[in-house]
């Protein structure tokens, strides 16, 4: 019975197939004799305007302006003169060009009939595209060939019949001439041309019901579809639609299978049901846990971190906030949901207009986006917050949600400070090493000056003075002012390089590098044994940088320099500078010494490159000024033969402008 009941229901169901398959064949002749049409309008009318020739022989063709030309149906038009030289062309090139032997030139030159024909597809050279021709003879006045008008028709536009509507893999929509050259063919998104159907059952078919429907295998893949024919006779071809039987059974197969199976399936059910319901407790329960768990670590992570998110949708403006979120602001975690304006009311008034202000950005710009701003805790602390806002933007490009984090930045901000006092910590240590040479240095020009004072006084002390004594007392006066000058000038270096405050953000780099191979010399003799050069261009005069800094960096990279030649037979060290593009200037201290191991790591890095004498911070303070100025640092090959550290520093374009002195 049952079995008779789906017998009944699948002939319904190919009965049903076969009468929309006949409507949709219908649809399709209409839809190609209005192409083919349009084609023959357009040929009659350019062959009956254009049959004149547009120059001389050798000439390149005419551009055509015909409305029927520009029709977007065609990829190209072509008009020729009983020679076959195009004298007119929707896309009339540089060059003459002749239709000689193109297969519709040579066949409406010797057809009688004079009536328009279609040929074979082909690939356009220049596009790359699948066209036929559609080509009509020109008659002259006299009634004889007077050339052909040829319009080429991309196969793609003969097969978007069902542009946007259901189309399925099996469905079958082709275009084929009468001698069984299929024009254009499209099964399912696939569009394909070129199969000889010649003596196959399509064309058998055809020439028995020109308009006829029957079923059968495809004379190209050999699936089974009802076919719909409907013959073209004006020109010579027909037009076929295919629906394939698995696809029109597929719901009545899909019944008897239901059918079938349901019997089974109830049963199954009885049995298994309470298993299943069971074990998809038990599934749930797992994963209340597991998301439990995950949420636990979450909330975990966050606190440690202290970073808290939040969720805005923009529509309502409501906020819904982490746990960590809550905690840091003094709320209650059970009240998770609040407005924005709730949300800015933790905020002083300047944080409110900062974070409207990177809202709005985030926003306008679909870009995640970022502020700081400082902020009253929940335990009474002013804090510094970083919040960060990501836009999410829905598939229609619109921003409704806003996901954010805030996370409360003071222990990086207390990192900051401390690294600036390692910073200063490690010039005073600097200073420290100084100090024994620098006793020693100025022993010397203070016991010249005593000396010179000494005599001085002597001269003095001598009454009455001659006039050599006279110029004999102002020298020993000069030297003593000289020296005493000198001794001055080393103690005012030192106290620079101590000092823990900016003097300015604009300075010489001369005056920089002098100073710093002049104070190196004092406070290490390894440096002093070195023969220290500088090679500065002109136009690297001031950087945007303070002064005492910048000196620092120097000091270091000519101390580790130096002490790199330490055991070199003529130890050199140079110092150069070179103008950059973007306004920068890169120094570089290089040397003759063996180089840099090619396994050290990053010397950059903390206590990277660390020797028994020092901290190994050295390079990872040098790095971390020359980034404050927006600079990098990298080493490299010194033209000496050595290794070379190089920086960069912003010139000073004010100064570089008016030559500040």
């Amino acid at each position: 019975m049952a079995i008779q009941i789906a017998n009944v229901q699948r002939a319904g169901v190919i009965s049903s197939a076969v009468r929309e398959n006949r409507n949709r064949v219908i649809a399709y002749d209409h839809f190609i004799s209005g192409i083919l049409e349009r084609a023959d309008t357009a040929a009659t009318q350019l062959a009956r305007y254009h049959d004149g020739g547009a120059g001389g022989p050798g000439a390149a063709p005419a551009s055509l302006i015909d409305s029927a030309a520009v029709d977007p149906l065609f990829a190209k038009v072509d008009v020729a003169d009983a020679a076959g030289r195009v004298r007119w062309s929707s896309r009339p090139g540089n060059t003459a060009r002749s239709l000689v032997g193109e297969p519709a030139f040579e066949q409406l030159r010797t057809d009688a009939t004079r009536q328009p024909i279609l040929t074979d597809p082909a690939r356009e050279s220049n596009t790359g595209k699948v066209s036929i021709t559609f080509a009509r003879a020109i008659l002259a006045e006299d009634g004889k060939f007077g050339g052909v008008v040829a319009l080429h028709i991309p196969i793609d536009r003969l097969t978007r019949f069902y542009e946007g509507a259901d189309f399925r893999p099996h469905d079958l929509i082709s275009v084929i001439r009468l001698d069984g050259l299929t024009l254009a063919r499209r099964q399912g998104a696939v569009v394909s041309y070129g199969q000889n159907l010649a003596g196959k059952l399509a064309m058998q078919r055809q020439a028995a019901q020109p308009w006829g429907t029957y079923i059968g295998p495809s004379s190209v893949d050999g699936i089974r579809r009802i076919f719909s024919q409907r013959r073209l006779p004006r020109y010579g071809l027909f037009v076929s639609v295919g629906l394939g039987i698995d696809d029109a059974l597929a719901l009545s197969y899909a019944r008897t299978r239901i059918f079938y199976l349901t019997v089974a399936a109830l049963s199954l059910a009885l049995l298994g049901g309470t298993l299943a319901f069971w074990l998809g407790l038990r599934r749930r329960e797992a994963i209340i846990q597991r998301l439990a768990a995950i949420n636990k670590r979450l909330c975990e992570a966050q606190a440690i971190g202290k970073i808290g998110d939040w969720e805005l949708d923009l529509e309502s403006k409501l906020l819904t906030c982490s746990e960590e979120t809550c905690r840091m602001h003094g709320r209650d975690p059970a009240q998770d949901i609040m407005t924005s304006d709730e949300a800015l009311a933790f905020h002083d008034l300047a944080g409110r207009k900062e974070i409207q202000r990177t809202l709005r950005t985030a926003i306008l710009s679909k870009q995640p986006a970022q502020c700081e701003v400082v902020s009253t805790m929940g335990d009474g602390r002013v804090a510094p917050l970083r919040i960060r806002m990501s836009p999410v933007v829905d598939p229609d490009g619109r921003v409704r949600t806003v996901l954010g984090t805030e996370q409360d930045v003071t222990t990086e901000r207390r990192h900051e400070q401390l690294r600036a006092e390692v910073a200063h910590i490690t010039r005073v240590e600097a200073v420290n090493v100084m100090a024994a040479t620098i006793a020693h240095e100025l022993s010397q020009p203070l016991t010249a000056a005593g000396n010179y004072l000494s005599a001085a006084i002597y001269l003095a002390e001598q009454g009455r003075h001659s006039l050599v004594d006279q110029e004999r007392l102002a020298v020993l006066l000069g030297q003593a002012g000289r020296q005493i000058g000198l001794s001055g000038k080393i103690i005012s270096r030192a106290r620079e390089m101590i000092s823990d405050r900016r003097i300015g953000e604009m300075a010489s780099l001369d005056d920089i590098v002098e100073e710093a191979i002049a104070l190196s010399k004092v406070a290490d003799p390894a440096v002093a044994r070195a023969a220290i050069s500088a090679q500065l261009e002109p136009d690297t005069g001031h950087v945007a940088a303070d002064k005492v800094q910048i000196q620092q960096v120097l000091l270091n990279l000519i101390r580790n320099a130096a002490q790199a030649v330490a055991d070199v037979d003529k130890p050199q060290v140079i110092v150069t500078s070179h103008r950059e593009a973007a306004g920068m200037v890169m120094v570089s201290v290089g040397d003759n010494g063996k180089g840099l191991p090619g396994n050290g790591g990053d010397i950059f890095a903390p206590f990277g490159a660390a020797d028994r004498n020092g901290l190994g911070i050295g390079l990872s303070i040098c790095r971390t000024i020359v980034d404050s100025y927006g600079g990098r640092i990298w080493s490299s090959i010194s033209p000496l033969g050595g290794a070379a550290i190089c920086f960069t520093l912003p010139l000073d374009e004010l100064a570089l402008l008016y030559d500040v002195a």
